[in-house]
């Protein structure tokens, strides 16, 4: 989800004047972490833009930034031009440089589609997951248990008469349920085995909706070209040995060192 859905990003710039105080590097890498808005119905597949099976122009976007300075301003992201009015900066009020009067920068940028693998620019947001909080009310609310209300706020309430209701376990993190449950003896909080919360936050460069979809349709490529060749593998498979001639196991020594394993 991180490394792998691919975004938007400036990855080459062409400086074509630039008399601002910011050395020409400084200003590229600027431009590289503004976030650009994504729309990847409108691309090729980032497979077939990195094994260059479509023409390459169809993987990136040209902007163009033409500023020059009568008083003293701020040249920010909403200055650089799209040749693609769709794909434009996540924020306008980004700052890029701080220009005073007789500056001026005159640039090409083009923005490519790539993943957060690679570099951090291409990173469309963050993703994790918890436990699912699972909440058993034992007793009637003490003093203390008030505490509670205000370390999840919204997901639980005390009545007059002591008893606790939890409105919506969901409003609070596994880790703040067992915070309360500290302080609160009225309550047990476990986690549910056959559940876990995904979190998903975007950087704004597209929906998480579409995150989450790129991202399963990714993960199913990879589970598909796992299956490719673990069949291919098995079809060079070689007779059985013959002539009474056992196969035994290798000595530890003569074996790989390398352990496979399942990496969360």
């Amino acid at each position: 989800m991180v490394s792998d859905v691919p975004v938007l990003a400036i990855d080459d710039v062409i400086i074509l004047d630039n008399t601002s105080v910011l050395y020409d590097e400084v200003i590229a890498h600027r431009l590289a972490m503004i976030p650009i808005k994504t729309d990847l119905r409108k691309f090729p597949k980032i497979e077939e833009c990195e094994q260059e099976l479509v023409d390459p122009s169809l993987c990136q976007v040209r902007f163009e930034l033409n500023v020059e300075a009568k008083e003293p301003m701020v040249v920010y992201s909403r200055d650089l031009k799209s040749d693609d009015p769709e794909v434009r900066p996540v924020y306008e009020d980004i700052p890029i440089v701080k220009l005073v009067p007789g500056q001026k920068v005159v640039l090409e940028a083009y923005a490519r589609l790539g993943r957060a693998r690679n570099h951090a620019k291409w990173q469309a947001g963050l993703a994790a997951y918890h436990y699912y909080p699972r909440v058993t009310v034992m007793d009637k609310a003490s003093d203390k248990c008030r505490v509670c209300i205000d370390i999840c706020n919204g997901a639980m309430e005390i009545r007059d008469d002591g008893s606790i209701v939890v409105n919506d376990i969901l409003k609070c993190t596994f880790n703040r349920w067992k915070a309360c449950e500290q302080v609160c003896p009225a309550i047990r909080v476990d986690w549910d085995e056959n559940k876990y919360v995904f979190w998903v936050e975007s950087f704004g460069n597209m929906p998480v909706e579409d995150m989450v979809r790129e991202g399963f349709r990714i993960l199913k490529g990879k589970f598909q070209e796992f299956v490719n060749e673990l069949e291919l593998e098995l079809s060079r498979g070689g007779a059985p040995p013959q002539g009474g001639e056992e196969v035994g196991e290798l000595p530890v020594e003569e074996q790989g060192g390398e352990e496979f394993g399942i990496e969360e």
